[in-house]
């Protein structure tokens, strides 16, 4: 293993660690849809997504598909977004000179891991949780935990529609992630722009990560807990645009 590989290693592990910390586990119906989604596997068409199309239309201004139109989009909370629409806005991410797929989760304390890992919160504790999370998605607007955190903690105040737009808003990015193949191949690996992402993915089909080993040139292997009655022993993540970016900044 080169010495960039190993760094790229070295810092996926530390997301790795992110990730045990902060399952996507409050949020029950979300990981319902999502099984039932991979579970009708056969009824669902994979499509690798396309970065040479993706990148000439996200920096074409006259395009639908342009970057920041897009993004200013999600950022005012629009939900009219097609699936097309996601998929160029979640990959076109990567096209932004801000992006950085190894980026350091900011605002990160250990107050911050105790309040999360808690049972039960209060309302009080539910406005922390909010505040949080809200930083945390103006510096990476695809930090999907984040996004459960703040269903969760808009549930539990009681206020069911803003609860729902960020259920909705999860559950429709993690979709288009899904809906790039099965995983089960590096043939058919799912594509990320955020090693957290292989995570939330494992977390979201009701299963638990025990290992993670890199796949040449361009793969992530997460391997699962076993499960009875289910073969797989883990599943593909292609890093490519994570990788391609990794190196073109260095």
């Amino acid at each position: 293993m080169s010495r960039k590989q190993k760094t790229v290693s070295s810092q996926q592990e530390v997301r790795k660690q992110e990730s045990i910390m902060y399952p996507l586990k409050k949020i029950i119906p979300l990981l319902l849809i999502i099984v039932a989604t991979v579970s009708h596997a056969q009824d669902v068409t994979y499509s690798a997504p396309d970065f040479d199309e993706i990148e000439k239309s996200v920096r074409d201004f006259d395009s639908q598909y342009y970057y920041p139109r897009l993004m200013n989009r999600y950022l005012q909370g629009d939900t009219a977004f097609t699936d097309k629409e996601l998929t160029y806005l979640y990959y076109g991410y990567t096209y932004q000179e801000d992006y950085d797929p190894y980026r350091d989760i900011k605002y990160h304390t250990v107050d911050i891991d105790d309040l999360y890992n808690k049972e039960s919160h209060t309302a009080a504790e539910c406005d922390t949780i909010i505040k949080y999370a809200q930083l945390v998605l103006d510096d990476f607007p695809f930090e999907f935990r984040q996004m459960n955190m703040l269903a969760y903690a808009y549930a539990q105040k009681g206020d069911t529609q803003t609860s729902a737009f960020w259920n909705n808003r999860m559950r429709r990015l993690l979709n288009v992630i899904l809906h790039t193949g099965d995983g089960i191949k590096p043939e058919t690996a799912w594509y990320v722009i955020s090693s957290v992402h292989e995570y939330d993915i494992i977390y979201c089909l009701g299963l638990l990560p025990t290992g993670y080993t890199f796949v040449e040139p361009m793969y992530d292997f997460i391997d699962i807990k076993p499960v009875a009655g289910k073969k797989e022993e883990g599943y593909y993540f292609n890093v490519s645009r994570m990788l391609s970016e990794y190196y073109r900044k260095q």
